[in-house]
């Protein structure tokens, strides 16, 4: 009994010792090969071949041939194989763009044309953006994922055409010299106008020529003395407010019987003329008959004549009266 129980005893280590020497074989070769770049075979950790190539069969463990995928071909990660993976096919029926994806180490996507997205999550067909109506634009623009999102263009933009890439623009503010004709809305443009400078132009000249007017005839009336030195009745007789009356002379013809009454009668008209600012000259009384005065004339009848801005009277040498003259 002793000798049985003390070989069973013996057994057991011996299993103890066999368990934890397998467990201590095991974790010693998980932690020997790199599971993401490494590979074991017959109790070896080997080599993988690197993303973007394939695995020859002309190989060795610690030095395997690897060759560079193929056209269309892509491999993303370490690997045994033999093949690359295939690209995917860009079908353009179904409005998506040639595929020119050259790099083989990832897998390349299949983008839809400018103006489509995917029809779903898989994006298995792409189909055209939503177009924005005139009087709304984008707010969010369509892209390979998403569609065109709209709006209503607010007060002082517009959008005049039917587009899914158009957002609404701001109403053209006018330049200097220029002025607002039609107001924009939603889908018209403000159109601007050259702000006519006609009218002020005119008044700016008629302003000018009324001045120089003014000037010239002051400096004219100053001049001439009309003024009497009196610069407000010199501004009112430019003006034309004040009009100097014209003066009136009576003068008084008589029907010379002798050659005192004749004499008589030229120093009073002498005197008239002097009166209203005429001066005769000095003439011999013999001569003064048969000559012209400055206002009266002698007719064929001996009637004295005078004239005044191309008017004739005659006075009888009968009859005498008082005449008015206009000087």
């Amino acid at each position: 009994m002793p000798r049985t129980r003390s070989t069973k005893m013996h057994l057991l280590l011996m299993m103890i010792m066999m368990m934890i020497m397998g467990c201590s074989v095991m974790t010693a070769a998980q932690h020997v090969c790199d599971p993401l770049t490494q590979y074991e075979k017959n109790g070896m950790c080997c080599k993988m071949c690197g993303p973007g190539t394939r695995m020859s069969s002309s190989g060795t463990c610690q030095d395997p041939q690897c060759t560079e995928c193929g056209d269309n071909e892509y491999q993303d990660k370490y690997t045994i194989e033999s093949k690359c993976q295939r690209q995917p096919y860009c079908d353009l029926h179904k409005n998506f763009n040639v595929n020119v994806q050259k790099n083989k180490k990832e897998q390349s996507t299949c983008m839809c044309k400018e103006g489509f997205h995917c029809s779903s999550g898989e994006c298995i067909t792409c189909v055209p953006h939503t177009p924005c109506k005139p009087g709304h634009g984008a707010r969010s623009i369509g892209n390979h994922t998403h569609d065109t999102v709209c709006q209503k263009c607010t007060e002082g933009t517009f959008s005049e055409d039917n587009s899914w890439g158009d957002v609404c623009k701001e109403w053209t503010k006018c330049m200097y010299g220029y002025h607002v004709k039609t107001k924009g809305t939603d889908v018209s443009d403000n159109i601007c106008e050259e702000t006519s400078r006609s009218h002020i132009v005119i008044g700016v000249v008629c302003s000018l020529i009324f001045l120089v007017v003014i000037v010239c005839g002051c400096w004219w009336c100053f001049c001439r003395g009309d003024a009497k030195g009196q610069v407000k009745a010199c501004f009112e007789s430019c003006l034309g407010d004040i009009k100097e009356p014209l003066r009136e002379t009576k003068v008084l013809i008589t029907n010379p019987t002798d050659p005192t009454e004749e004499e008589s009668m030229m120093h009073e008209l002498q005197s008239s003329q002097e009166e209203a600012g005429v001066r005769t000259p000095e003439e011999n009384e013999d001569e003064l008959s048969q000559e012209v005065l400055p206002d009266l004339v002698l007719s064929e009848n001996g009637n004295y004549v005078t004239q005044e801005n191309g008017k004739s009277s005659i006075f009888s040498r009968q009859e005498s009266q008082t005449q008015t003259f206009t000087v």
